[in-house]
């Protein structure tokens, strides 16, 4: 029997092997070059102490003189590996001017593999709190109908054959580990057996879902119309509502039949969550109209006067048990926090559950069936890095927990297996595109639902988890192009997405993207001569071009997170500007010296010089997606005094930042992000959504209400430019959202 060394550091359910120099997570390597594998290396050798910048250098590159920025490149890589951030300190903690340290206990493991498997127990001792895998001794495998005494017999033997092995060899040290590591197997097993009589008072593991081939899908709508969808809880009935010309209304469908009922009629306020009560004979729903927050309502399943229920609460909520209270987010961005709320539906009287600062948002709440936790997630959106993790927090005492560590882009919704052991999410991880999942609760393992080329941005589920209702969605986006404002002129000339800006030879760089990354390219104004600029790097987007046309500057994932980065017009000499936390949303200066942006995710204003160099923090409140006036004296940016549906403009001096003016928006829904001035600075150009059209407004910054420029068809996302000659370029972004029936999960 041959014996293998090996040397083994863990922390938390990730596993460092040195011999194989593979890291892995939960099993799954995780992919790491070479030096960021020796960078993570050296920081776990020396866990719970600074190593400097300097000792970095002299360990993975001896004898070769490099720049400090390679540390900081290969520090960045390995906080997106880990799911790590400056701002969210779970492994790697930057120490300015000093250093770096890995701050999460770590164990080290060397000895020899000599044949027998040893596993890693996940044990829930009788207390029935979760103990993590990583917490846990290792154990021998051991039949379940064995006794304590056999296990410890078969330990022994084991250990009596093993130090016989030993023996021959007449190494020592590895016979001391060798009963070391007996020694534990024994005690741990002891632990195990002897729990056998509170067994029955423990959390089984859930047992995970058929494979997604057993599922089923069954379309229900297919006029891509739907905006939100609920079914009952016995699959007899599904709640929707269903747009048309910009307007809303409320349907009920019975599943058997195929009738649908309206239960409101069009209106233009906006639906946002919609779910039935958990006896079914209630429908609750959030909606907000132009300018206003968003409030819960209640209405009988076969319709009826509604009820207002909650006043000011983001669109996400959930239910408890009983509906007879509600948990719900609201955000205060002044204050830049989320506080979670719980309202009691038969009183009216709410309370404070846990409060978060940016970045760590607090996301989809969703309330258990045995009414004692509710689960949660936390994190950042606007920066393209997987900031997200999973919590549960103690409706009684607010003690919060972690389920899993930052694994997510995004999460949008959490649904409770109705036995209390797991939950479905609808979430990105791994790709560009939002899947169905299913998380086992408490222990947190997971399992892919789905795994096609839909979009996933809903789930609902039945009482007895046999059926979910999901809607799947579809991207429609195209580039216009208009000889003057006049929308009835304009002709589609490419596909594309986000933001697009003008050349001053009139010819248009606008951004072309699928599931896996997005490029930007450049055409003529009626769509010919078009040019790829960027090839397969990630998701780039937002252009902005220097007046004198020579340079592009735009927004990049490709190292792992958002950053700037300039080219030439033609695509060449591509060059990343900054290299923090996140950047995005770059205009440029007319003199073509500096970039103004934003950091993220505090949008904070910044600005670095066109040739790089040290970024220079101009701001310390919210200015999001600034533009410069034409003779750059001038910053417009959005703001939100407190709440979402209060934007506001403000103009600052490009000299000392110090507000101009801020300007009340026309009434409607904040939909572009884009800011354009006129050609004499004295007013600016911006678009809102209303009554179902998309409308644009000149704002003068002297004096007088905003005035219509023109109006297009409501559009679920909307950005626009205009040259120097008043040609209107513009993106149309609308999603299809059908509801589709999936079965088999049981």
């Amino acid at each position: 029997m041959a014996v293998t060394l090996r040397h083994i550091y863990s922390f938390d359910s990730y596993v460092l092997d040195v011999d194989e120099r593979v890291l892995k997570r939960d099993g799954r390597i995780v992919p790491l070059t070479p030096k960021v594998f020796e960078t993570l290396l050296l920081l776990v050798k020396n866990h719970g102490s600074v190593v400097t910048k300097q000792e970095i250098l002299e360990t993975l590159w001896p004898d070769v003189f490099v720049e400090e920025s390679n540390v900081t490149f290969n520090i960045t890589m390995l906080r997106k590996a880990l799911g790590d951030t400056p701002q969210h300190h779970v492994y790697i903690e930057t120490l300015p001017r000093r250093g770096y340290r890995f701050k999460t206990e770590v164990r080290e493991t060397v000895g020899e593999d000599i044949g027998f498997e040893i596993h890693p127990l996940r044990v829930t001792p009788r207390s029935g709190n979760r103990v993590r895998e990583a917490d846990v001794l290792p154990t021998l495998s051991i039949p379940e109908n064995g006794s304590a005494a056999q296990a410890l017999t078969s330990a022994a033997a084991t250990s009596q054959s093993a130090s016989s092995f030993i023996g021959h060899r007449r190494n020592a040290g590895l016979l001391s580990v060798l009963a070391s590591v007996l020694l534990l197997v024994g005690a741990v097993t002891i632990w195990r057996f002897a729990g056998r009589e509170g067994e029955s008072n423990r959390r089984p593991i859930a047992p995970m879902p058929l494979s997604p081939s057993a599922l089923t899908f069954d379309q229900v709508t297919t006029y891509g119309n739907v905006v939100a969808a609920g079914i009952s809880p016995d699959g007899k009935q599904i709640v929707y509502v269903e747009e048309n010309s910009g307007q809303q209304s409320l349907w009920l469908k019975q599943v058997a039949t195929g009738v649908n009922v309206r239960i409101i009629p069009p209106g233009y306020p906006v639906y946002n969550k919609v779910t039935f009560s958990h006896d079914g004979n209630y429908i609750y729903y959030t909606q907000h109209a132009e300018n206003e927050s968003a409030n819960l309502y209640r209405i009988p399943t076969p319709g009826g006067p509604p009820t207002r229920l909650v006043t000011n609460l983001d669109s996400n909520f959930s239910l408890s048990p009983d509906d007879g209270q509600v948990t719900f987010r609201r955000r205060n961005r002044i204050e830049r926090q989320d506080t979670l709320y719980i309202a009691d539906l038969r009183n009216g009287q709410e309370r404070k559950l846990i409060t978060h600062r940016a970045p760590d948002w607090l996301w989809a709440p969703a309330w258990s069936p045995n009414r004692k936790v509710i689960v949660y997630a936390s994190g950042e959106t606007d920066s393209g890095r997987q900031t997200m993790s999973i919590f549960e927090v103690n409706v009684d005492t607010g003690e919060e927990r972690l389920l899993l560590k930052p694994n997510w882009y995004y999460i949008q919704q959490f649904e409770w297996l109705p036995d209390n052991n797991g939950l479905l999410i609808c979430a990105k991880q791994e790709k560009s595109t939002p899947e169905i999942w299913e998380m086992s609760y408490p222990d947190g393992r997971l399992q892919r639902l789905t795994d096609d080329l839909n979009y996933y941005v809903s789930i609902s589920l039945t009482s007895d988890s046999s059926k979910v209702v999901a809607l799947q969605s579809k991207l429609v986006s195209q580039v216009w192009v208009s000889p003057d404002l006049d929308p009835a002129k304009a002709t589609n000339i490419a596909g594309g997405r986000g933001k697009l800006a003008w050349m001053p030879d009139g010819r248009i760089v606008y951004d072309y993207g699928s599931r896996s990354g997005s490029d930007l390219w450049i055409a003529r104004s009626n769509g010919t001569e078009p040019k790829q600029l960027i090839f397969n790097s990630g998701f780039n987007d937002w252009p902005a071009v220097s007046r004198d046309g020579n340079t592009i500057v735009f927004q990049s994932d490709r190292t792992g997170a958002q950053h700037l980065w300039r080219m030439n017009a033609d695509g060449s000499n591509q060059v990343q500007l900054t290299n923090g936390y996140s950047e995005r949303n770059a205009t440029i200066s007319p003199d073509g010296k500096w970039i103004y942006y934003n950091s993220s995710p505090d949008h904070r204003l910044w600005k670095v010089a066109l040739d790089g160099g040290d970024p220079v923090k101009l701001t310390d409140d919210y200015s999001a997606y600034p533009a410069v006036s034409p003779d750059g004296k001038l910053i417009a940016s959005f703001r939100f005094p407190k709440y979402g549906h209060e934007a506001k403009i403000i103009v600052r001096s490009a000299y000392d930042m110090k507000p101009v003016v801020e300007l009340g928006m026309a009434p409607g829904f904040w939909i572009s992000r884009t800011i354009q001035w006129d050609a004499d600075s004295a007013a600016v150009i911006y678009a809102v959504q209303s009554e179902g059209k998309v409308r644009l407004y000149r704002q003068s910054l002297r004096a007088g209400p905003p005035r219509e420029l023109t109006s297009l068809k409501a559009e679920d996302e909307f950005e626009f430019a205009l040259s120097p000659k008043q040609q209107l370029a513009y993106i149309s972004t609308k999603w299809d959202h059908d509801i589709v029936l999936i079965g088999g999960l049981k």
